[in-house]
């Protein structure tokens, strides 16, 4: 299953134009998927505004008037600003004497009474291209549909008056007892509270070219998928077939931060893990995770350090100056094994992304909003979702932009977690999952999927907790790694 934002929807309604499909086609094909959603209803009233959301609405009505279903169009918006696939089936409509009624304000008595007899009411108002409250009459019939008792209450893609990419309400706002959304799941639907709004979620897909992965939708991550790649541990496995990781994390300032990571890299199954730190970080290591081995970080990294390495992790809590500058810029032009970078690296490599390019081995990076922003300019959410495969693709690397719904992406494919919940927003968490996937690298799978399984797993033991406590520990979500892989692999 897919995911978009209404700016990815747009340029893909525009790239199925661009293959050749007029308008009037689209709107045909999106009235054929809802279609079966509607043959239960006798009695159907249309709401219908004065864009293709609305021509949907219409071509649907007609459909339905065909099939001796009793159906009431209602149009409501200024004449000449219908859309031209609007204008196309308006013309239609009245041609096959389908009852419409252009509506304003004086209307509204006339629409309450049919709906109130009505089965269905389905709203085709705006869909994902309304960007603000709605006003005037639509404002009055969204608040009227509401009103409506034991009827159900049918959307076409989104709720009307509910944002498409956050899922919050920009006022006045449908509350729908089922959407039919077409191609991908809108990404508001990824915010669990706005589903008061759309009630059940139907996906169905035009009858069209798919051009979904063409144009960088991302794929939800779904448990088939981790339980089809998150390998069962061998029979005749040792310590050294699941990965020999380096941590080059941590400084005086910042302990708790390369503890974490090291215990979580260990939790996931890494098979020997060495922390490269200060002293004050190693004193430590040995009391919460005795499992690591150690090095003290010498002002300079030697090249020898890098030898025998499986996956590296660097920057979860390594600090910003000078001498973590040079750690950096020596892994990258050292290291022979997959690099993970995190946190303060992640500040550390914007400043140096003429080496992230010419790095040989495969880099993983897993920025915050914030910290992504430093690695390549955009202006809003939107914007930054749109850029990021870009980068990943320029640079050659996969990026985990961490954030409500992770997003994963190499590049060519982009993946969208399902995991993880809002009690999760606390210190320490992004260096958890740092340690999670470096560890799964460093075990043999593919950066992408590596950076797949980490997001999915962190956010599952999340899961656990976040279900009975207000907050997450990161701390306590490393203790429950080991028992959440175990349930996968044998559910």
């Amino acid at each position: 299953m897919y995911v978009a934002t209404s700016r990815q929807m747009k340029a893909y309604d525009q790239a199925l134009l661009n293959e050749g499909y007029s308008i009037e086609e689209l709107v045909d094909k999106a009235s054929n998927a809802i279609l079966p959603h509607c043959l239960g209803y006798n009695n159907i009233v249309i709401v219908c505004g004065p864009g293709n959301n609305g021509a949907d609405g219409l071509s649907l009505g007609i459909k339905l008037h065909i099939r001796a279903r009793n159906v009431k169009l209602y149009c409501f918006g200024n004449p000449n600003k219908f859309s031209q696939a609007n204008n196309f089936y308006i013309e239609q409509a009245q041609e096959m004497e389908v009852p419409i009624t252009f509506m304003d304000e004086e209307d509204i008595s006339l629409f309450i009474s049919d709906a109130q007899k009505a089965d269905v009411v389905i709203d085709a108002m705006f869909g994902f291209g309304l960007n603000g409250e709605v006003r005037g009459v639509a404002r009055i019939l969204i608040e009227e549909i509401n009103n409506l008792y034991d009827i159900d209450i049918i959307a076409i893609d989104i709720p009307t008056g509910l944002n498409p990419d956050t899922g919050i309400p920009y006022g006045n706002v449908i509350c729908a007892s089922k959407t039919i959304t077409l191609t991908a799941i809108k990404q508001a639907f990824l915010n669990e509270e706005c589903h008061m709004y759309t009630g059940e979620i139907a996906v169905e897909i035009l009858d069209a070219k798919d051009l979904r992965q063409e144009q960088g939708l991302a794929k939800l991550v779904s448990p088939s998928w981790i339980k089809y790649h998150l390998k069962p541990r061998a029979y005749y496995g040792h310590k050294g077939i699941y990965g020999k990781i380096l941590h080059l994390t941590g400084c005086d300032y910042y302990r708790g931060a390369a503890l974490l990571a090291s215990k979580a890299s260990v939790y996931s199954g890494s098979g020997v893990v060495c922390v490269c730190s200060s002293e004050k970080v190693i004193d430590a290591l040995a009391i919460v995770t005795p499992e690591c081995t150690s090095k003290l970080r010498n002002s300079k990294l030697e090249q020898e350090l890098f030898y025998d390495r499986d996956a590296i992790l660097i920057g979860s809590g390594l600090g910003l100056n000078e001498q973590s500058e040079q750690y950096v810029i020596d892994t990258l032009q050292y290291a022979n094994c997959p690099i993970v970078i995190d946190a303060d690296g992640l500040t550390i490599a914007a400043k140096h992304l003429d080496l992230l390019k010419e790095c040989p081995v495969p880099i993983i990076l897993t920025p915050h909003f914030g910290e992504f922003k430093r690695l390549c300019a955009y202006d809003d959410e939107l914007d930054m979702i749109d850029k990021v495969g870009g980068f990943a693709r320029k640079y050659g690397v996969t990026v985990v932009l961490k954030g409500p719904n992770t997003l994963i992406t190499d590049g060519r494919e982009t993946y969208r977690n399902i995991t993880a919940n809002k009690a999760m927003a606390t210190a320490g968490m992004g260096d958890v999952l740092a340690g999670m996937i470096v560890s799964f690298v460093g075990q043999g799978y593919t950066p992408k999927n590596a950076a797949i399984l980490g997001t999915y797993l962190h956010g599952s033991c999340g899961d656990v907790i976040g279900d009975n406590s207000y907050t997450v520990l990161p701390s306590k979500l490393i203790d429950l790694i080991p028992q959440v892989m175990h349930e996968i692999i044998n559910e």
